[in-house]
């Protein structure tokens, strides 16, 4: 399976800035950064210990954006990451900063061969599935017969990939300039380089590898972004005791400069200075905050409610990609059960594929052997798969959830039930969607602007990188601007 390597991105040269830091500026600024998720406290912390005077802005009562440890309403310490939840080993730079802050990691168990699924009204597990893919009636073409959803997706995209690993810096760009205009779905069924495949062959892999709800976006952005989950070479891992213990790790260096609970309203700049307005999102109280410098690191979704003085300070390819920027919805229900009964069935980590609206679940990694309570996250939805969900009130979610693993594990969840607990990113007011991911035609049209500066304003975020929905394209965004600006001069 290919892995996506930026071929901006050095990253023994971001591994070094993590390490050593960036040095002392020449020039020491007044820098805002407007976002204390992973990319604004990178950013931050970096620019802080060069000598830089820093402010950071951010909306909620908590660092960590996308990072979301939810420990409420769960009991006996357990916890779900309702944000980011695993780690790839090949993601260097967030293992480094986990190493930079001692933190420990468990195993993420990603997927196991006692894996369930549920399709078609049929149990069965990943090793007997594999054994025999035609067990699930799946209604592919002859030649499908006898291969799993991922043989056939590989089936599918083995030309591209193979193209891709002859030479990565310098094919993934022609990928991504040749299918950048087709949808995932539409790539697969009418395959411009490959074996097309079938509408039920399609249905397998939307079901038994969760992309249901990304038929619609572009072929590039689900290879580089997606497929890796389902190498066999993959390994991943998660923060001990929740993965908001990474964002939490920079508030000893950053608590001084930190505001809780301003959100951004207006951005001023003139040739002197840039100027953030924010307001307190529960006592409506005005902050101003003037420097050298500002850098936004929250969503597009939620930039477009910022005014912009004057307007024309942005270009009107920036404001195309505010507007037009996809970010992709998705909602996690966790179910706490006062017993592991999982783990009495085979299941240590791991996951439930199914075509029940619960679509995707995962059975924790930590503490497994344990005696005490654990947390399924009951259902994982993506874009249009997170609709049904997003309509319902908490206590339905909740109920519907339980009522879908009861299908799967029968009547002793409802015994064993404790308490759960919902979180939709589309409809968190502070960001707009879990991830930015490019529709067709985006990457091209869109992306090349994404990063690029506006007057005294500057932009960071997984958004910004090639890596978006990984804490990683976080990470190296938040290097770049922080490397982009320290030596900047005050007057430009």
């Amino acid at each position: 399976m290919v892995f996506y390597r930026d071929p901006q991105v050095n990253t023994e040269e971001m591994l070094s800035i993590i390490r050593n830091g960036l040095g002392i500026s020449k020039v020491q600024k007044k820098i805002i950064v407007v976002g204390a998720g992973m990319s604004g406290l990178v950013a931050a912390s970096l620019l802080k210990a060069a000598g830089h005077d820093v402010t950071v802005l951010e909306a909620t009562q908590r660092v960590g954006g996308r990072i979301f440890t939810m420990r409420e309403p769960f009991m006996d310490g357990m916890y779900l990451d309702v944000g980011a939840m695993r780690i790839p080993h090949t993601h260097p730079l967030v293992l480094e900063y986990i190493k930079k802050f001692r933190l420990k990691v468990n195993e993420f168990r990603n997927t196991t061969p006692q894996d369930l699924i549920f399709a078609n009204g049929i149990k069965i597990n990943r090793t007997i599935y594999q054994q025999n893919p035609d067990i699930l009636r799946y209604p592919v073409a002859p030649h499908e017969k006898g291969k799993t959803a991922e043989e056939l997706l590989t089936m599918a995209i083995k030309p591209v990939a193979d193209f891709i690993n002859q030479n990565p810096a310098q094919n993934w760009n022609i990928i991504v300039r040749e299918f950048d205009r087709y949808p995932m779905s539409f790539f697969l069924r009418y395959n411009p380089v490959g074996p097309s495949l079938s509408p039920g062959a399609l249905e397998s892999i939307k079901v038994l590898l969760g992309l249901e709800g990304f038929p619609e976006l572009s072929f590039p952005a689900i290879l580089r972004e997606l497929l890796p989950l389902f190498s066999p070479d993959i390994h991943f891992y998660e923060v001990e005791g929740g993965n908001d213990k990474l964002p939490n790790a920079f508030l000893p260096q950053l608590k001084e400069d930190l505001y809780f609970g301003y959100q951004m309203t207006k951005i001023e700049q003139d040739p002197q200075q840039v100027t953030i307005h924010a307001r307190h999102t529960l006592s409506q109280k005005p902050l101003t905050v003037s420097g050298d410098l500002a850098i936004l690191t929250i969503p597009f979704s939620l930039l477009s409610f910022v005014e912009i003085v004057p307007r024309q300070s942005f270009s009107p390819n920036k404001w195309k990609a505010i507007r037009e920027l996809h970010y992709v919805s998705s909602t996690k229900i966790g179910l706490q059960f006062k017993q592991r009964f999982w783990e009495r069935e085979g299941l240590q980590g791991g996951k439930l594929m199914t075509d029940l609206p619960i679509r995707f679940a995962a059975y924790p990694s930590h503490l497994i052997g344990s005696s005490g309570s654990g947390i399924i996250m009951a259902s994982y939805t993506w874009e249009d798969d997170t609709l049904s969900w997003d309509n319902l009130k908490e206590g339905d979610r909740i109920r519907n959830a339980l009522d879908n693993l009861a299908v799967v594990h029968g009547n002793q969840v409802y015994e064993y039930f404790l308490t759960g607990a919902s979180h939709s990113w589309s409809q968190y007011p502070f960001s707009g969607g879990a991830f930015s991911m490019f529709k067709p035609n985006q990457e091209t049209e869109l992306f090349p602007f994404i990063p690029v500066p506006e007057g005294r304003v500057h932009f960071a975020g997984d958004h910004t990188s090639l890596a978006p929905g990984w804490i990683e394209g976080a990470i190296q965004s938040g290097i770049r601007v922080a490397r982009e600006v320290t030596d900047l001069p005050r007057s430009y």
